[in-house]
Parts: structure tokens; sequence; C-alpha cells
């Protein structure tokens, strides 16, 4: 079965989502751009000729520490990962942030990636809704100015090989969308960034075209290690793999592992061979870290699916999303 994948960034108030958009660039080559292309591809919605191999949901929970002791509310949002392939091909999608009609404040905090890999390159697509804030202080100014229309961060690009050229932007839309308008958002996204020129840029050999196909790469190491046994499992810590994310480039390393997760409460009660890791991600030029973990089956039908994901952006703000199929069609 295909090893599978996670989120990485939060976003403050509740959650930040999903990928790191942050600092490490790569030199841009001097040549005419991406062979002069105007846009990437001319599909909106990269990967949905695959066919589905899996889908699943999530719950997520948030909790925020105003001064010694933590705060929590479940059910402020959702998550779902589709899982699709074929002939040679495979892609990921995640889908993941609040729901303003669930969360505190009606926080809008959520984002959209997906990473389609085919055998003549890889397409990274998504957008993130954009988000400043540091501390609590922040997140209540933000929330008593409101927000009319959208902004979101965005981003298509294509892995080829060594090179990556990629589109990026902010995109400002006429409502302020929310979780349940992915497919408004990805239209849009697709046509306004159609007339931004791409950049190009030489990647370092052994550099993986994504933040979702490297965290998939070190879960499988540790799956294929648990089968050999717990020593063997523990053996894959340390093991780092390096990644791009537009002209991004960050190392990806299995910071801890043990097959002992923490409770998931709602999460399936049969997970056979568990694992528990712990990640880091850190970008090269600034140094950045940014920290999450992953508990999920290291065999059986669930093998590789996260049961629960857990990240700690700020001291005083957590998020956690709890695998409850409910979810995987919301």
């Amino acid at each position: 079965m295909t090893t599978r994948l996670t989120v990485h960034r939060s976003l403050a108030g509740v959650l930040i989502v999903a990928t790191v958009m942050t600092t490490t660039m790569l030199a841009t080559a001097p040549q005419d751009p991406c062979g002069g292309a105007a846009h990437l591809a001319t599909s909106s919605t990269p990967a949905k000729d695959l066919p589905v191999l899996q889908v699943h949901g999530y719950r997520m929970a948030g909790r925020i520490r105003p001064l010694l002791f933590w705060i929590g509310r479940d059910n402020v949002g959702t998550g779902r990962i589709v899982w699709r392939g074929g002939d040679g091909s495979t892609a990921y999608e995640l889908l993941i942030g609040t729901d303003p009609a669930r969360a505190p404040r009606a926080i809008n905090r959520w984002g959209y990636i997906t990473e389609d890999a085919r055998p003549a390159g890889t397409r990274v697509f998504g957008a993130m809704t954009t988000s400043e804030e540091v501390t609590l202080k922040d997140v209540n100014r933000s929330m008593g100015e409101g927000q009319p229309r959208g902004r979101f961060k965005a981003i298509d690009a294509l892995i080829t090989g060594t090179r990556a050229c990629a589109t990026t932007g902010t995109i400002e839309t006429e409502r302020d969308l929310t979780i349940h308008d992915v497919d408004t958002l990805v239209r849009q996204v697709h046509d306004r960034l159609a007339g931004v020129t791409p950049r190009d840029a030489a990647l370092p050999a052994g550099v993986r075209p994504g933040f979702l196909s490297a965290v998939a790469e070190l879960m499988g190491g540790t799956i294929a290690a648990r089968r050999n046994g717990t020593d063997a499992l523990r053996r894959t810590k340390g093991r780092t793999v390096s990644y791009v994310y537009g002209r991004n480039l960050l190392d990806l390393t299995l910071t801890g592992v043990d097959p002992d997760p923490p409770d998931a409460s709602g999460a399936p009660a049969h997970v056979i061979a568990p694992v528990h890791a712990t990640f880091e991600a850190r970008a090269r030029v600034t140094g950045e870290r940014y920290r999450f973990e992953l508990a999920y089956a290291g065999d059986g039908p669930m093998s590789g699916v996260p049961v629960l994901i857990r990240y700690q952006p700020r001291w005083w703000l957590q998020v956690e999303l709890v695998l409850d199929e409910s979810y995987a069609s919301r």
C-alpha cells in the first residue's frame, strides 16, 4: 500500500495550515523563466483525473494558553486527506482548517494543497489564508477588524528533475471564502496566477518535489522498519530528506519515533503496529524550525494513515486533529 502524508503548519488563532511557505530562496536561473511559459498547466484541478485510492476525514481541536493553563475547544474545524494514484502516478491532497460556523469568534483560517507526481514531473498547487498573528493580542485585534474579503497566499509549481518552476502570489477574493469553498478558491487561484510570470530555479540533487511526499517517504521508512521490531524502528530516528516548496529549500528530519502513540480520543480503537513519530522541518537559510507529531498504524488496512496529528506553532497555541471518518465528506 502506498505511504501516506500529513500536515505541517498551523494557523494562528486556531490553525495556520499545512505547508511551509517560508524563506529559503534558491537562486533564480538567469535564462527565460520556465522556457517562457505563461502558465504551468491548463488544468485548474490538478490530480482530479487520477483514481481515488483512499479518503480520510479529521476533527480539529484547538487549545490556547493565555497564562499558565491550557484552555481547549473541540470540533472547531475539519481536515481531509485524499490519496490518488494509477499508471505510475501518485497524488496527495490535503484540505484542513477551521470552520467559522463552529470556531470561536468565527475564526476562518484554512488551506488546501495537492502534490501531483507524474513520470514527467510533480505539480504542487495550493493556497492558504494569510495570517500574521504572533501573539494572542494580535489574534484578538485581527478578529476585531473583520475581513469582508478574503486574502490567500497561493502557489502553482512544477518540479522536473533538478529544476523548479513556480508562480506565487497573494490572491484577494470578493468575499471571505471558507473551507467549504475550496473548489471556488482553486478556480480563482488558477485564473489569477495564469497572468503571473513563473520563476525558474535549479535544485540540488536528491531534493524531493514537495513537503507531503517528503513526509510520506519518512513515514514509509518507519513502517518498513517497524516490521523488523522496535529496535529497528527506533534506529530510523535522525533520518533527513530535503524538499522544495516553490523556490524555498527545507530539510525534514525524523526527530523521534516510538511504538507507543499518545491517546487519540475518537480514533479507531484497533490500530495495528502503532507508530508515534515527531518531525522537524528547518529552512536552510534562516534556520527557522517547524515541529509536528503524528500517530499512525504501521500495518493492516490503515497502514500509513495518521490517526493523530498535533502541532504547536506558538508557546500559547496547540492544534490537534483526530481521525474521524464522519468528516471525510464534509
